[in-house]
Formats: C-alpha cells, structure tokens, sequence
C-alpha cells in the first residue's frame, strides 16, 4: 500500500527532518505519473494551483512569483509510478485561519485525480495559533485515573432509545468500571432523547454510579450540531458537568473545532468521531492519508483523543494503516500533545491482544455493540469486558 510504503520509507524521515528548518509551511503530496517529468508537471500544477490559482505569467517577474507561489522543494520517485513532491507555502498566505491553511494544502488539488495529500510539517511560530490539545493523552488518563495501560471506552446506542433508557445504560457502564462512556455519533437532538433532557440525564447516571463505586467515570455527549449550535452544546455539556465532548470534524470541519478548543471558557477534552470522513481517507491514489487526517489535522485542531476505525471490524482499515494513524496522533508537532487513538467499529474482547500489539499500550479500545450483545446483563458484561483490558497488563 503506498501509505505503508511512504511513512515507512528513509525519505519520510529525510523529509521530516529537513523541513522541520524551513520558515515556510510545506506539504507532501503523492502523485500517480508514469515519468518524472509527468510528476514535475503535476507538482507544478498544484505548486499554482494551491496559491494564485492563475497562469503563472501573471505574476512572472514579481515577489510573488518566488513568494506567493508554491515552491517545489523536491520530487523523488517512491515506487513505480508514484512519486512524492514537497511543496512550500508563505505563511504570510494564511495568516492565523485553519480554514486557509486547509484549503492552501489540499483545496483545489484535491478535485485533482492521482494527487495525495500525505503530510505536512509547520514552523513552529505557525502553532502560536494552534495550541493544539489541553489534555491529551495523560490529562485524560488523569481524568479517568487509568495511569497505564489500554482504556476501555463503551458507546450507549441504539438511535431510538428514550433518555431515560439512554441514561439507565451509562448507570449500568459505570457500575461495571468502564472509565469512558460516550454518545453513539447519531445521537442528536431527536425528539425521543432530546440532547439537554439526555445529557443531564447521563451525567447525573454517571455520576450516580461513581459515588455508589467510588470510581471516575467520564461521560461524553455528542455535541456535534449545526453552525454555532455546536458551541452552545458543548458549553451547557462542559456547565452540567460532562467529561469531555464529542465532535465529528468531518460535519463540522476541523476550524470550528480548533475555535472552541482554544477558547480560554473551555475546559473539556474533546473526542473526534470519524463519521463523514471515508471519502477522504479511503482512496490510494487521491484524498488525504490517514495519518494526516485523523493524526496531524486532528490533534492541530485539539482533539485530545481521535476515534477511527480499527481493523478485524466492520469497516476497511488495515493493521498497517491503523498503525500509521496512531503514529500520527504521537508525530512530533511542535510542542502539541499527543492524542490518543481510539480504534472502533466492531471492536471485540478477541481483538484485544492484537490491538495492543499494534497500538501499545497507549489507546483507547472503544466497543459497543458487541459489548452489548456479550450477554444479557450490561453490568456484568463490562466487568467481562474490563477483565480482558486488566489481562493485557500481565
């Protein structure tokens, strides 16, 4: 896979390294050509594309012609025909908005077919203007009191349920020890479990259980909503007292989340759900890599723990790929923290030695349905559940 063949090649180290020392902001794009001069062609063609987005003649002869335009820094052939261009950007061009730089790193280009957007390196005077996560992986291992090891997290579903039932599940979690405990992603604002009536609900579950167990349980609404809904949401969530909140970046774009997890009046970890993503994740030969995506411009934007979804499940994602999305959300960015990975999607206890052996011992193991199905009683089945995480630990 050309993923695997990149982030494990000399020349991402070479890359990563050298342009770690450049003033300027650059991206790393995989490019399908058959000849080096098709693929210099094509570098060319995002170099503009991606700045003035006009024939180069227009600005010949002028600053911005060696400024303002994309540089090419180098173009070196990975495998038969694909290569991989760095390009450069001014900072200058983006000022402080994410949208920008988005857009400036993978905007038109990515309507281009056979173009990749794999990585980008930033210096560090550009993450002034990302902070990046207020947790990370040690903060909400502080949170939860899980010191090492993988942390068991449980989504309540199905879409349908009252929040009373809704909130009777994250009672019967907590009791059984899961230490994060979240919404399922399509749970909203539905007449049948309103988001402030089943939220409350939850927290007040939550927190019912934890004094009866003398545990630290964390509830984790869904927050993600519509335009600036989705502020008003996480504010009451972070006020009623929630452990953290979910937000989907793929619906809501990754700006709006940097926007509230940099705002000094929030103080919550927030969690990513990848729903709306795979469009642009799961092509080879154009999108953005996962490793990108879900480590790079997730933990710029401060989510504190990426969910994604893991392989041996319902969904398409390889050992190899999961692996290089963990290694993103752990990647050198400055002085961001680390995220936590949280492989889901058909998760099960059977999964657990392998998912350690791919993830360490630093990831969140999120399970829902199956843990629900394991048996009739919730609570003992999330004591089935935590056994299996302790076993890894021997």
């Amino acid at each position: 896979m050309s993923d695997i063949s990149f982030f494990d090649s000399t020349l991402f180290q070479e890359l990563t390294d050298d342009l770690k020392h450049l003033s300027r902001f650059t991206a790393v794009y995989q490019i399908h050509a058959a000849t080096y001069e098709d693929a210099k062609k094509i570098a060319e063609g995002i170099a503009v594309e991606q700045t003035i987005e006009c024939p180069v003649i227009l600005v010949q002869g002028t600053w911005k012609e060696t400024t303002i335009v994309g540089q090419i820094e180098e173009i070196k052939k990975s495998r038969p025909d694909y290569f991989h261009a760095t390009i450069s950007y001014d900072p200058n061009c983006v000022g402080g908005e994410m949208t920008e730089l988005i857009n400036m790193l993978f905007g038109n280009s990515s309507l281009q077919p056979g173009v990749r957007l794999m990585s980008f390196e930033l210096p560090d005077v550009m993450y002034n203007d990302y902070p990046g996560p207020k947790f990370g992986r040690m903060g909400i291992r502080e949170l939860c009191h899980v010191d090492e090891g993988a942390i068991m997290m449980s989504a309540i579903k199905p879409l349908g349920n009252n929040s009373q039932e809704f909130a009777r599940m994250v009672y019967e979690l907590a009791l059984g020890g899961c230490p994060i405990i979240k919404d399922d992603h399509s749970l909203y604002n539905q007449s049948y479990a309103p988001f402030e009536e089943r939220t409350k609900a939850c927290i007040d579950a939550v927190n019912e259980a934890n004094a009866k167990t003398g545990g630290h349980s964390l509830f984790i609404p869904n927050c993600t909503a519509d335009g600036f809904t989705f502020f008003e949401r996480a504010l009451k969530a972070q006020e009623w007292g929630a452990g953290g909140i979910m937000a989907a970046p793929g619906l809501l774009g990754f700006p709006l989340i940097r926007e509230l997890t940099k705002s000094s009046d929030f103080h919550l970890p927030v969690f990513l759900h990848p729903c709306f993503s795979g469009a642009l994740v799961l092509s080879e030969d154009s999108g953005i890599s996962p490793f990108c995506y879900y480590g790079q411009l997730g933990r710029l934007a401060g989510g504190d723990a990426v969910i994604f979804t893991g392989f041996g499940g319902r969904f398409a994602f390889s050992k190899d790929t999961c692996k290089r999305i963990a290694e993103g959300t752990d990647t050198t960015m400055a002085d961001l923290k680390s995220a936590f990975p949280v492989p889901s999607g058909g998760m099960s206890y059977d999964l657990f030695p392998q998912m350690q052996q791919v993830y360490g011992n630093d990831a969140i193991f999120l399970v829902g349905g199956a843990l629900q199905t394991h048996g009739s009683n919730l609570v003992e089945n999330m004591k089935f559940y935590m056994e299996k995480i302790k076993e890894l630990k021997k």
